[in-house]
């Protein structure tokens, strides 16, 4: 039997947290689903762990490839996939037993329109949880609507029809998810479902810690891609473009500022005041006065 949603799961070094994650699928209430594994170059005990979950559930699938990243592992995925929507479910998140089944009653209902649904999370953190719900969500989304809003590719199912068209695009790490939901959202429906079903987990490796990763410079390279790459670009103001790889500016100094070094973070400030003199300046000129505040200590 075709199955109804296809998951897609890119790991990499995650053999203990991407159990849980199959086990969130197994245990779905909401039977017609493939899972597809892409081990994206583990070198941990990935490929022995997986094996044991095919033995039990002849839906999953399990692919090894050379490390390429996620970008790559998603689409290899796809390829390979099956159903009528897609889902791209990161290793270390998790879905609520009724998530599918939620899921594809809201998809039916909508006459199964070729085109992009997304619902809420729980955000866990340290033992705690955070529902993230998506206030006032217009049936119009601004241009850039998950430019603004976060929303991991778990929280998201995509009509396989589109993957004739669409990629993720293997030169935007980190934001290839806001990148190819921009580009969707300019030719296709985007439905949003007010559920609250995919559990997504922040934790010191996730690839956007800042303090941790400098995951704002590999932002920047991917919104250059879509801002001046690709046939959506057109599309979206300039002012909108400046506006977030300002963004990109702070968050790169924000990292050397973590990392205790201060003269690269201080030069990532006095960028942005060159490149954008007219957004934020007097909170560039705060964040300037505390450098020099400090430096003459």
């Amino acid at each position: 039997m075709t199955p109804y949603f296809s998951i897609i799961i890119p790991t990499y070094n995650r053999c203990e947290l991407v159990q849980k994650t199959i086990e969130s699928i197994m245990y779905q209430d909401f039977m017609e689903w493939e899972c597809i594994i892409i081990n994206d170059g583990s070198t941990d005990d990935t490929a022995e762990i997986i094996p044991n979950f095919i033995r039990h559930d002849q839906r999953i699938k399990f692919v090894n490839q050379v490390n390429s990243e996620r970008a790559i592992s998603r689409n290899n995925g796809a390829k390979l996939a099956s159903g009528k929507y897609f889902i791209f479910l990161d290793s270390d998140d998790q879905f609520e037993s009724n998530h599918l089944t939620q899921l594809h009653n809201f998809i039916f209902s909508d006459n199964e329109q070729i085109g992009l649904y997304f619902s809420n999370g729980k955000l866990i953190h340290d033992d705690t949880s955070e529902l993230i719900v998506e206030n006032n969500v217009p049936d119009k989304l601004p241009i850039d609507y998950f430019l603004i809003n976060s929303v991991v590719p778990a929280r998201v199912s995509v009509h396989r029809s589109l993957f004739e068209d669409f990629s993720f695009d293997p030169r935007t790490i980190i934001v290839e998810d806001t990148v190819l939901w921009t580009e969707i959202m300019q030719k296709h429906p985007v439905k949003y479902i007010p559920i609250s079903s995919v559990i997504y987990h922040w934790h010191g490796n996730n690839s956007v810690n800042i303090e941790k990763f400098n995951a704002y410079l590999q932002r920047l390279k991917g919104l250059k891609v879509l801002f001046f790459n690709k046939p959506v670009s057109k599309e979206i103001s300039n002012t909108i473009k400046r506006k977030h790889l300002n963004r990109c500016y702070y968050g790169i100094a924000d990292f050397y500022q973590y990392q205790n070094k201060k003269g690269v973070s201080l030069w990532w400030i006095v960028k942005s005041i060159l490149k954008y003199p007219e957004l934020d300046l007097k909170y560039k000129l705060v964040r300037l006065s505390f450098f020099f505040k400090f430096a003459n200590k």
